[in-house]
């Protein structure tokens, strides 16, 4: 027999960057707070995408950032970061700063941020399977373990999940970009063994695989690779950039064109010969899914053009970064030192009473996605959403 319903506060659905940072804050309150995770761990795309940066967590074109731009619990993970990693400096790239991070280190902090949480539960290995709403209202979340199946009825839900699978389940309204237009999915490989490391190394990988592109030696896609230097001298991850949608099983593709690209490196480039592959992405991570249809939705414009708004509640000065199907990567930039903010109506359906989004599935159109979200930009996001929910739930 299934399990009587549980009962609680708020459920947070997802445990990545935003859905961590919701359930701490939520639970911080001593609002009881349920989080529901699909895997073992926590961390979500930040760990499965072998992710080596946070982005968004400053201003740019400012010279060397001090603080970020949100107060709160984005600070406190870096701060928590910094001390398992003194070593580890925020990192010009280009036009804007990063963080570094070790992914044991990210799993570390988020694990023990969670554990001082009596208010905090954490389901691991659940994912949502249906949503019962009655008058506009969730009332019911029927979810499925690796034991059981069995209902949870939350006050609140902040849906986490980067697929909107809660938007979806509830009925919500949505957006989805069509499938030619949707961002490039991204599938990381770490390699071992790569001898004389140097900076012409993140140019060379594109180039070469670009060159092998006109004699069909290589998918079209994977001239868009990149590549960035390990913690190890002979340690490198080349991120595969790739379809979104692909006919049939698309990790099992990832995976073939990640030998794919590794082999063909280790033949034209010195630094490669003799390396290995030492780790894969578990799963292709995605870009861009559905988007909650909010009480607002953020343009490109509102942007690029910096604009604040009276339920202003993040800030963020991430460019708008596209990976276009087509083009590769291209970026449209804030100027320098400003910031816009992401109103609050972003996090609200606007249909269902007790829904908020937190992550890549809020309320913005395809290209203002494209800065919205990132790791340190979602992380406020969660907060925001979690504080939103307290007031909901009271």
């Amino acid at each position: 027999m299934g399990q009587e319903t549980k009962k609680c506060e708020v459920l947070v659905v997802g445990g990545g960057v935003a859905g961590i940072s919701a359930a701490v804050t939520v639970a911080r309150e001593g609002v009881y707070t349920v989080l529901m995770e699909k895997n073992t761990f926590v961390g979500g795309a930040a760990v499965i995408g072998l992710h080596r940066f946070i982005c968004g967590l400053y201003a740019h074109g400012m010279g060397m950032p001090d603080h970020t731009l949100n107060e709160g619990i984005a600070p406190e993970i870096c701060a928590r970061l910094k001390g398992l990693a003194p070593d580890k400096a925020v990192l010009p790239m280009g036009n804007v700063y990063v963080l570094p991070y070790a992914t044991q280190d990210l799993v570390s902090v988020f694990r023990s941020l969670s554990a001082a949480e009596e208010q905090l539960d954490i389901l691991y290995n659940t994912q949502a399977v249906s949503v019962k709403t009655e008058e506009h209202t969730i009332v019911v979340v029927k979810v499925r373990s690796l034991e059981e199946e069995f209902d949870i009825a939350p006050r609140v839900i902040i849906d986490c999940s980067g697929d909107g699978i809660i938007v979806q389940l509830s009925g919500a309204q949505y957006q989805v970009s069509p499938p030619h237009k949707r961002q490039l999915a991204g599938f990381t490989i770490r390699v071992k063994g790569l001898r004389d490391v140097d900076d012409m190394v993140a140019l060379r990988v594109p180039y070469c695989l670009a060159q092998a592109v006109p004699g069909k030696k290589m998918p079209s896609y994977l001239r868009f690779t990149t590549f960035v230097p390990g913690d190890e001298q002979d340690e490198g991850y080349c991120r595969l950039n790739i379809p979104p949608v692909v006919e049939g099983d698309r990790n099992k593709q990832a995976r073939k064109d990640a030998l794919l690209v590794h082999s063909y490196l280790s033949q034209v480039l010195p630094v490669f010969r003799g390396s290995t592959i030492a780790e894969m992405s578990p799963e292709v991570v995605d870009r861009e899914g559905p988007r909650l249809c909010g009480e607002y939705t953020l343009s490109a414009e509102d942007v690029v053009k910096a604009r604040k708004f009276p339920d202003g509640i993040v800030r963020n000065a991430w460019p708008i970064e596209l990976w276009d199907q087509e083009k590769g990567v291209c970026y449209q930039y804030l100027h320098p030192g400003d910031y816009y903010e992401i109103p609050l109506r972003c996090l609200k359906a606007q249909d269902i009473s007790n829904l908020y989004c937190a992550g890549r599935c809020i309320s913005v159109s395809h290209e203002a996605l494209g800065s919205t979200r990132v790791m340190g930009t979602c992380m406020s996001l969660g907060e925001q959403a979690g504080r939103e929910a307290v007031h909901c739930a009271a």
